[in-house]
């Protein structure tokens, strides 16, 4: 059902986005270069600086004109950024410093620039944007030639086609479009001034672009951007403001049809109408609840792609007041002018035709009525009806059968209870039939109902019994008095019935699409985005379901997710698929581009929106066709199976196109989600990077200061030296130099871990190997301490980048051991905690203060007695917080506990976290599975 919003009431979406934290955008719009738009914007501009405002010229192109130089005197300018390209310079728009300037007005002239290469984006338009997401007002200059949406027409219109175009998104966005125009005469005549080029331009120009022909055409095509764009303007106020439309400042034309054969004449006849005012059209269609269940879901389809094809909306209303959701409709939209055939869209005894109805309202718009012999549907010559049962022409079985039933029982307890009640209360009886038959079957079951129980209450109850005349007032009035309320329960009830099924659906829909919305935002790959749509789609609606999507550029689409079992698809049908996946729209089964395929294929925009296809969507439509055509040959006198052969209906086709909106939301997600994990990924091994480089200069002067000592005491002393302060010199020498070695061995290792990029080349390996090699590179300096090892049995294996992780631990055991007192304890533990594995090494230093315990990760950070004390700790803390980092992991201080052992000082405790991978036989375990 069809929401409406009370008159009167502001729209909240319109509300919201009027407050949209972000930089607005004027465009000043132009038929063809040379109109003014520049000195238009400057003037304007002066104006503004005139009156106090913070302006500031971001680039202006002046192309050589003195006009355009001249307003350009006296404004603040943003001094422009050199960058070389083919061994030239160029003077180019600097965005680094407008961020940082922050004016209040920035100009930015040409939209449609094409930046030279080597900035941060291709085009202006982008730096713009990024400039608007900033909060930075944004002024601008535009040619209509330059609209992306218009492109095609300026080629025909011109000969000319642009290659920089700008998205009508971005013009969408603007807060303001001014139009600056000139007739062709007055453009023509500063063209051959050289006032727009220079001579030699101008000449070629006048020849080929600067026609009176051309600039007429392309003005009526900036007056349509214009137009269009103060139409979007005016909705956007009346529904912020909660005006009741319409406003009559455009033509837009609304088109009622009923969903049958005869509604293309009116479809023709609207696309016409629209095409001799320039204005833009929709077509609806009013479903009465009662009607929900046996609307010709076929001949709507076939409808709604009549519709789009003459280039209007297609929608699907649907209430028990098919008028009130016809005028809320038009309201919402700012109709002008609604068109409908004469014949009703429902006709009932007791309600006058929705055409004449509609003639007696006091209405906002102009209503055009279509003569019935102009919709085709008198033209259609008489269908032979197949004699049936007479219920069963107007009536499904349940719908007749729940009435002779219930009747039937109404009638033998009313036998059997005549004796005991009152002839009056008898009817009360009857009413329950009435009331379970509008429950069960709906109004007209509940108003066959009510006839059969008149006459069955007339004729075994009333006097005389056993036949239809009735002698007694009283009885009379008890018959009539019961068929009213019996008719009113049952409408009521039967309406009751019609909202319970539309909320139960309705529920069930958003149940549904609650559980796949849930789905998909946890979904942290791209596969598993198509898993779980392929799988929805094809549970929901039984039939099989493939995701086309084409793995790089260039490379032709494939099928890459499928439900239920392996779906192929042959030569046409990945066809079908390349087609919807280039040009963006839908084909196949159904449609009107190669339409004997299986599959319906159905594009994935990002977001919804016009941007690149992520992939296309197959619906195996041609399956339920199929079937249904079988099922009406085994049904005869059922055409409802034929009708709807291979068709969606209304339900069916709002939950696809919420799932195609999800779809590309979330397949947006997970790139961006990809990007952003590279992004990170690119900091981290930045940061390690700039870690390193500072820790040469840094932690290598010590080492390298003591062998240099050492080496010239030898070489100047060495007649005069005993053996034994030789031998000690030797030995400072070489204990420096492997303490230097294991230095550029972290150089080394980082360094190759950032070139091209963080990858990590990981392996499965043991936690004990990692461990006993890093004790093995550390013997001199662990060898007067006393190593604890307590590691659990059940440690799985880590998948880590091996070396990575052994200099990380070599780090941290040698920071221990240079703080550990001679003869101390040096305690590595390891256990697993859920999907972690811990690391503890604990010392019997001195400890680090609570309040430098998170600090010691920084880097260069000196804390007396902490990391940077004078013995130095290799490259540091933060060198070891990164690459765990660098694997998901965490490391972290904290004071050791050694229980009640005498001597033992408070101690530090560094923890490393390093998450828990599956085993690579669980791994292909699982993939295994079904």
């Amino acid at each position: 059902m069809s929401g409406t919003r009370e008159a009167g009431r502001p729209d909240p979406d319109a509300l919201l986005a009027t407050t949209r934290e972000s930089g607005s955008l004027r465009v000043f719009l132009g038929a063809a270069p040379g109109v003014g738009k520049t000195c238009t914007m400057l003037r304007t501009a002066r104006e503004r600086l005139a009156a106090g405002e913070d302006v500031l010229l971001g680039v202006i192109e002046a192309h050589g004109r003195s006009e355009t130089e001249q307003l350009c005197e006296g404004l603040p300018t943003l001094p422009p950024v050199t960058r070389e390209h083919h061994g030239r310079g160029f003077a180019e728009f600097d965005l680094d410093g407008a961020l940082a300037r922050r004016p209040a007005i920035l100009l930015v002239d040409e939209l449609a620039h094409r930046n030279i290469p080597g900035g941060r984006h291709a085009r202006r338009w982008q730096d713009i944007e990024e400039l608007l997401d900033a909060g930075i007002e944004v002024w601008t200059t535009l040619n209509v030639q330059h609209v992306e949406s218009l492109n095609d027409d300026v080629a025909r219109i011109t000969g000319i086609r642009m290659r920089e175009t700008v998205p009508d998104r971005l013009i969408m966005r603007a807060r303001d479009v001014s139009l600056v125009d000139l007739t062709p005469q007055e453009l023509i005549e500063r063209l051959q001034q050289g006032k727009v080029y220079v001579p030699e331009q101008a000449r070629a120009a006048l020849s080929q672009y600067f026609s009176p022909g051309n600039l007429t055409a392309l003005r009526e095509l900036a007056l349509q951007v214009m137009s269009q764009r103060l139409d979007s303007d005016v909705r956007r106020v009346m529904d912020a403001g909660g005006v009741a439309g319409p406003w009559p400042v455009r033509a837009r034309l609304l088109v009622a049809v009923k969903g049958k054969r005869g509604d293309q004449a009116l479809l023709r006849a609207a696309s016409r109408w629209a095409q001799r005012h320039q204005a833009p059209w929709e077509a609806v269609q009013v479903t009465p609840l009662s009607d929900l269940d046996t609307a010709a879901a076929s001949e709507s389809s076939n409808l709604r792609q009549q519709t789009e094809q003459l280039g209007g909306r297609w929608e699907t209303l649907s209430g028990d007041d098919p008028l009130g959701e016809l005028l809320d409709h038009a309201a919402r939209h700012n109709i002008t002018a609604l068109m409908i055939g004469r014949a009703p869209l429902k006709r009932r005894w007791w309600r006058a035709p929705l055409v004449d109805r509609l003639l007696k309202q006091r209405l906002p718009f102009d209503l055009i009525v279509l003569a019935e012999e102009n919709t085709a549907s008198s033209r259609a010559g008489p269908r032979l009806p197949r004699w049936q049962w007479p219920p069963c022409r107007w009536l499904r079985r349940d719908e007749w059968l729940w009435p002779v039933l219930g009747v039937g029982v109404a009638s033998l307890v009313a036998q059997l209870m005549s004796s005991e009640i009152e002839l009056a209360n008898l009817s009360l009886i009857f009413l329950a039939a009435v009331l379970a038959s509008a429950l069960q079957s709906g109004t007209r079951s509940a108003m066959l109902a009510v006839a059969l129980s008149g006459l069955v209450y007339n004729f075994l109850f009333t006097e005389p019994r056993f036949s239809l005349a009735m002698i007694q007032k009283d009885q009379i009035l008890t018959v009539l008095i019961f068929c009213l309320v019996a008719v009113v329960a049952g409408q009521l009830a039967g309406k009751v019935r019609r909202q319970v099924t539309l909320l139960r659906q309705s529920r069930q829909q958003i149940q549904e699409m609650l559980a796949v919305s849930r789905a998909l935002s946890a979904a942290a790959d791209h596969q598993r985005v198509r898993e779980i749509a392929v799988t929805a789609l094809a549970d929901h609606l039984q039939l099989p379901c493939v995701f086309v999507d084409a793995p790089g550029a260039g490379e032709a689409p494939r099928v890459s997710a499928s439900h239920s079992g392996s779906v192929t698809l042959d030569g046409p049908a990945l066809q079908a698929a390349r087609w919807s996946y280039q040009h963006g729209r839908a084909s196949g089964h159904g449609t009107q581009t190669l339409a004997a395929q299986r599959f319906r294929f159905l594009p994935i925009r990002e977001s919804g929106g016009k941007e690149a296809v992520h992939g296309v969507l197959g619906l195996a439509l041609g399956d339920r066709a199929r079937g249904d055509r079988q099922e009406g040959n085994r049904q005869e006198g059922n055409r409802q199976g034929s009708d709807r052969a291979g068709t969606l209906d209304a339900a069916e086709e709002a939950l696809i196109d919420s799932l195609i909106n999800q779809l590309g939301t979330a397949l947006s997600r997970t790139r961006l989600v990809a990007d952003l994990g590279a992004a990170r990924l690119a900091e981290e091994n930045e940061r390690l990077r700039s870690a390193l480089l500072s820790s040469v200069s840094h932690d290598l002067r010590t080492p390298l200061a003591s062998i240099i000592g050492s080496a010239s005491a030898l070489r100047d002393l060495w007649a005069e030296m005993p053996d034994a302060d030789r031998r000690e010199l030797l030995d400072g020498v070489l204990d420096e130099s492997e303490r230097l070695n294991r230095y550029i061995q972290n150089l080394l290792d980082m360094t190759r871990l950032g070139h091209g990029g963080l990858k990590l080349e990981r392996d499965w390996v043991a936690l004990s190997d990692i461990v006993g090699s890093a004790l093995k590179r550390l013997g001199s300096v662990v060898e007067r301490l006393h190593i604890e090892r307590h590691f659990d049995d059940d440690l799985p294996l880590l998948y880590v980048h091996p070396a990575l992780i052994e200099q990380a631990l070599i780090n941290v055991i040698e920071n221990a051991a240079r703080f550990s007192p001679e003869g101390g304890r040096l305690r590595l533990a390891a256990s697993r905690d859920g999907g972690q594995v811990v690391i503890r090494i604990a010392d019997q230093g001195p400890g680090i203060p609570e309040a430098l315990r998170e600090r010691i990760f920084d880097m260069f950070f000196s804390g007396g007695d902490g990391d940077r004390g004078p013995q130095g700790s290799g490259l540091g803390l933060a060198i070891c917080r990164g690459m765990v980092g660098a694997h998901g992991g965490e490391i972290a201080a904290r004071p050791a506990d050694w229980g009640t052992d005498s001597g033992a000082g408070s101690g530090t405790e560094i923890v490393i976290r390093l998450p828990v991978w599956d085993p690579p036989e669980e791994r292909e375990i699982v993939d295994e599975e079904p």
